[in-house]
Formats: structure tokens, C-alpha cells, sequence
């Protein structure tokens, strides 16, 4: 089996366990299970593709908690903008807050819930495609088919659609880019994780109005609502460009795959 079949298997067996067996199992420990057997399955495919974890983006270089920690700033507050200007704009009102003696315990669900989706996700189509495509066809190819991918793979989650495509493409415009500076998952994985954790402090772990900490209830949709979701993503990928150099690689010097 040719090197890059063996490539295609593996991304296709990975990406539908995640989003057919994790996403899609009704209790909460069989998902447990479920993620903990995902990385003996990666293991086993990336055996199989004569690559390891460090190829794929998965290495604790000196750095990563930094690059992890600045990627999950900034993805929350672009994030908590986007949701600022919605609000200024009438996309939702607040009607309330979750009690407090479940806000706590409900915050650590979704910062663990998404953390795990996000990390997840960024191995399978960012990670795993980079590590392996890297040196095999020219890196801007491995870069726009990493995104294409993410806009794809996110179609599991929201159902295909012209808007959610544009969205996700806008978006993956900052995951695919960070890992792209760093050759690590950390700063991608942070963004990823940051967003998310925003997301679900409104919307909670099953995104649902009116089901975060923040209870909301939504306003009347508008053309001007929806460019803020496709504007949002495109100056988060601006500013993360500009802050390029706050991102490190192993040794401690800004990097790329470059």
C-alpha cells in the first residue's frame, strides 16, 4: 500500500471516529473511553505511515504552554468582541445567568468539553495532514488543503451551507496559520480551545440559545449580523499575523515549517 493511501486511510478512520464515534456516543463515559482509545488508534496509523507524535505537531518543546496560553487570548477575545458587537446590534438579549452553584461546575465542563474537541480536531486536520504532507507536495498545497479539510470536517458539527463553508474558511484561516508558524499544535489547539470556551460560556456545551452560563435569548437575524461572523475570523487572522513573532517553535526562536 502506497505511502500516500495509507495516508488517506488513516485521516478518513481517525476523522470518523472522532466526529461518528466520539461526537455521536449518547454517554458521557463511553465518550471517555472513546478519546482515551484515540490515541492507541493514532499510535497504530501513525506506525503504520512511519511517523510519530512530534511529526504530527504533538511535542511539549519549552514553549508550548506559552504558545497555547497566547493562542487560547486570543481566540476568547475575539470571540468575546464578536459577541460584544451582536449584543450592540441587537443579535441577542441577556435575560439572565445560570445559578451559581452550577455556573462553577458548568464552566469546567466546557472548558475540558471543548478543550478535548478542539485538540482532537487541530491532530486530525491540521496536525496529522502537516506531518505528513510536509516535504511530500509544496507547503502552500499542505496549507490550503489543511483548511479546505477543517472547512469540510466542520460541516459534521453545523451541516454543509455556502455560509458555514465561508465561515470556516475565514476561521481556519488562524488555526491552519499557527500551526503553520510553529510546527506545533499548542498555538492552533489554543485559539481553537479560546473561541470555543467563549462560545460555550453563551451557548454551553451543546451550543444551544439560552443554554450557557450566560443566558441569552436571540434578536431578529440581519445581512449585518452575519458579515460580523465572517468579519470577526478574518482580524483575528490579521492580528494573529501581526503577532507572529510572540509565537515560538522548540527552540525557543520564531519558526515555521518554512
Amino acid at each position: 500500500m502506497s505511502y500516500f493511501v495509507k495516508t488517506i486511510v488513516g485521516f478518513i478512520i481517525l476523522d470518523v471516529y472522532l466526529n461518528v464515534g466520539v461526537a455521536g456516543a449518547g454517554s458521557f463515559w463511553v465518550q471517555v473511553v472513546l478519546v482515551l482509545l484515540f490515541f492507541p488508534l493514532l499510535k497504530g496509523i501513525l506506525f503504520l505511515t512511519k511517523k510519530d507524535f512530534r511529526r504530527i505537531g504533538i511535542s511539549f518543546h519549552p514553549k508550548w504552554w506559552k504558545n497555547m496560553l497566547l493562542g487560547f487570548a486570543i481566540g476568547f477575545s475575539f470571540w468575546l468582541i464578536k459577541y460584544g458587537i451582536e449584543y450592540f446590534l441587537n443579535g441577542y438579549e441577556i435575560t439572565g445567568a445560570m445559578p451559581f452553584s452550577q455556573m462553577i461546575l458548568s464552566l469546567l465542563m466546557i472548558m475540558l468539553t471543548f478543550f478535548v474537541g478542539s485538540f482532537l480536531n487541530d491532530i486530525i486536520v491540521r496536525g496529522y495532514v502537516f506531518g505528513h504532507l510536509k516535504g511530500k507536495i509544496p507547503m502552500k498545497w499542505v496549507f490550503i488543503l489543511s483548511l479546505v479539510l477543517y472547512a469540510l470536517d466542520d460541516s459534521w458539527n453545523e451541516g454543509f451551507s455556502l455560509s458555514n463553508t465561508l465561515f470556516s474558511l475565514l476561521l481556519g484561516l488562524s488555526l491552519t496559520y499557527a500551526i503553520y508558524k510553529t510546527g506545533s499544535i499548542w498555538a492552533d489547539t489554543g485559539i481553537h480551545w479560546g473561541l470555543n470556551v467563549c462560545y460555550g460560556i453563551f451557548n454551553g456545551t451543546l451550543g444551544s440559545t439560552g443554554g450557557g452560563i450566560i443566558i441569552t435569548k436571540d434578536g431578529p437575524p440581519s445581512l449585518l449580523l452575519e458579515s460580523i461572523s465572517y468579519i470577526i475570523p478574518l482580524l483575528m487572522f490579521l492580528f494573529l499575523y501581526l503577532v507572529r513573532n510572540k509565537l515560538r517553535h522548540g527552540d525557543g526562536s520564531p519558526a515555521s515549517f518554512l
